[in-house]
């Protein structure tokens, strides 16, 4: 069991790179910036108090529970995106709407009665290769070449991420790819006083930095602690970006002490684990250097026309901490690739129109996503991730609240505004759903969405949160964009006498699929009691909830939504009038690539070259 959470961690930095579910909640200058000009707050009047506890009495532990026992059960096989159990759950999710009468926003206009009418399906790219091959030439001559595939493998080299793509270029050894002056070690800068380019080039690295064991570094660091060059999963791209645009990355992996595992069963682990879902991305992820991991074996093999060996040049760039760079002449590396089929996924979308002439066109959108981790192959014994908490309870939650709503519809009490229910997919893939929803496919304009209620794991109970009690829920938001919200949040718990202690979630780093509407500008809560003892665990299972709780917490989130939605004014929006994009950028976060491109913006969507993540526009003030 020990090696296969070895191995099995290997494989979550090798295959899932980070950069996909970094849930960070980084407080946005941009943001405070552009709703201090265009931003107009109203006051609040509330609504209907008397009726908001009639309704709230209908979410019961035992309508959570009868719908989280079946969506979280094996029958969905962990609702990995793009795979059946999810797409068996988004029929579900639309039979539920359809019986409970709301109407279908999804694409298929033409069978309105399908259970198709509430999806709105999309395409994904499938990051992890079929098979790729990568020869290696030396003057004309084929002198070693690696085959990888789930079926196909060995002991020299295994896909570990980017754009694979058919690449042909000479090759350059990088040393450790550190460019760090605070510790006198920077292969960049060598590379320069060399007058060697990397630009259309293949780079060999060596994994991590100059270590003395597992956890003591040979640099000059902090009483020798491993530096960022080893823990930092986008450190040693940035330079590397900087200096320019390689073909591709092959990294020496099995020389690090670090390395508990033979680079064979990392091969083999890492094949196995081409039956998951993998990386998926909504764009190619072309920008982004393929990268390969390999042995010292294939290393030598690329290396036998200098005469060195991988090992000796490790060993001396460790004995004088002083960068050894080079570029391989007369040898090139070509990489053949056959990519996966693209993965079809949906979004559930369903509506409810309000009935106020002058308000129906405002439309709040309550959200959680339904896609979870699927089957991981690698474990023994339960190898399915249920998701009860994450997302389950979200997502059985905006059922509960549709139904709410619509029993008050049918007593006379429609809200006001609209309300568009959306059950996002591939939020454990990078926020894909909301992503797709927000940035291609909007079927509300922005214009007219008032704000986002998201929840994601609103079920479980985070033991170490810092009230001390379960009865509890984070709140999150961002300055200026969810004050508002906040603040009715605050005043209708009062209001309803709910006994839930309101904590702030934003110093947690929690973020999910309201991120893409924060992005957008638009104003947003997130609600989530965090992360759990079963966190992206097999054991998140339903019988692990506490129903009581949940359904205290889902009440409070249709007050506030009743309010949002019933109010006289609408809450405070920034003015989309005043701004306009001005280019693509990486979203916001603790990621030095966050700032370099800001620096100069893209000019079209796609992803990060850096990290991975989907750019997002870059609003600026008219001018």
């Amino acid at each position: 069991m020990k090696k296969v959470k070895q191995i099995t961690a290997l494989i979550l930095v090798f295959i899932n790179l980070g950069f996909f579910n970094l849930a960070i909640e980084a407080q946005s200058k941009k943001i405070t910036e552009l709703t201090s000009v265009s931003f107009k707050k109203t006051p609040t009047t509330f609504e209907n108090p008397s009726l908001v506890k009639k309704y709230q009495q209908t979410i019961s532990p035992e309508t959570l529970a009868s719908h989280l026992y079946y969506l979280a059960s094996d029958f969905f096989e962990g609702r990995g995106t793009g795979m059946r159990g999810q797409r068996m759950a988004a029929q579900y999710l639309a039979s539920q709407y359809r019986q409970m009468g709301l109407a279908p926003k999804g694409n298929d206009t033409v069978d309105s009665l399908s259970p198709t009418a509430y999806l709105q399906p999309f395409s994904l790219f499938r990051v992890m290769p079929r098979e790729t091959q990568l020869e290696v030439i030396s003057n004309g001559n084929k002198i070693a070449e690696s085959l990888f595939s789930g079926e196909k493998h060995d002991d020299l080299s295994f896909y570990a991420g980017g754009g694979a793509i058919d690449a042909s270029g000479g090759i350059v050894f990088a040393g450790y790819g550190i460019a760090d002056d605070t510790l006198s070690f920077n292969d960049y800068a060598a590379l320069a006083e060399k007058g060697i380019s990397i630009e259309g080039k293949w780079i060999i690295m060596l994994a991590d930095e100059p270590l003395a064991n597992d956890s003591i570094s040979l640099l000059p660091t902090e009483n020798h602690k491993i530096s960022r060059w080893t823990t930092g999963f986008t450190d040693k791209r940035i330079p590397r970006w900087k200096a320019g645009r390689p073909k591709g990355i092959l990294v020496v992996s099995d020389l690090s002490p670090r390395n508990k595992i033979t680079f064979s069963d990392a091969a083999a682990a890492t094949a196995l684990n081409t039956q998951r879902v993998g990386v998926l991305s909504l764009y190619e992820p072309s920008e982004i250097p393929q990268t390969y991991n390999i042995s010292a074996k294939f290393a030598n093999q690329i290396l036998a026309s200098s005469g060195q060996k991988i090992e000796d040049i490790k060993q001396q760039i460790d004995k004088n901490l002083k960068p050894n760079v080079f570029e391989i002449k007369g040898v090139t590396i070509n990489s053949k690739v056959e990519q996966s089929p693209k993965l079809q996924t949906e979004n559930v979308l369903a509506f409810i129109e309000g009935t106020d002439p002058k308000l129906k066109d405002e439309v709040i959108v309550i959200s959680a996503h339904y896609d979870h981790l699927g089957i991981n192959p690698l474990l023994k014994g339960d190898r399915i991730f249920n998701g009860a908490a994450d997302d389950g309870s979200g997502t059985v939650a905006t059922l509960a609240l549709a139904q709410a709503f619509m029993n008050a519809k049918r007593d006379g009490f429609a809200p006001r505004r609209s309300i568009l229910f959306a059950n996002f997919t591939g939020e454990e893939a990078g926020l894909l759903g909301s992503f797709y929803y927000t940035n291609v496919d909007l079927r509300i304009p922005l214009e007219k969405t008032v704000a986002n209620i998201n929840m994601d794991g609103v079920g479980g109970t985070d033991l170490k949160n810092p009230t001390g009690s379960k009865d509890y829920i984070y709140i999150t938001g961002a300055k200026n964009l969810s004050e508002e919200l906040i603040d009715i949040n605050q005043q209708i718990t009062k209001l309803t006498g709910s006994t839930l202690n309101l904590t702030d979630g934003g110093k947690f780093g929690f973020s999910s699929d309201d991120r893409d509407f924060r992005d957008q500008l638009i104003p947003y809560i997130y609600y989530s009691t965090g992360r759990t003892e079963h966190y992206h665990t097999v054991s998140d299972e339903p019988e692990t909830i506490d129903y009581e709780h949940f359904a205290r917490v889902v009440q409070l989130i249709f007050a506030n939504a009743w309010q949002v939605a019933n109010q006289q004014s609408r809450i405070s929006s920034v003015d989309r009038s005043k701004l306009t994009i001005e280019g693509y950028i990486c979203p916001e976060c603790n990621l030095e690539c966050d700032l370099e491109t800001r620096k100069s913006p893209f000019h079209k969507p796609g992803v990060c070259p850096i990290c991975g993540m989907n750019l997002v526009p870059n609003y600026v003030q008219r001018k």
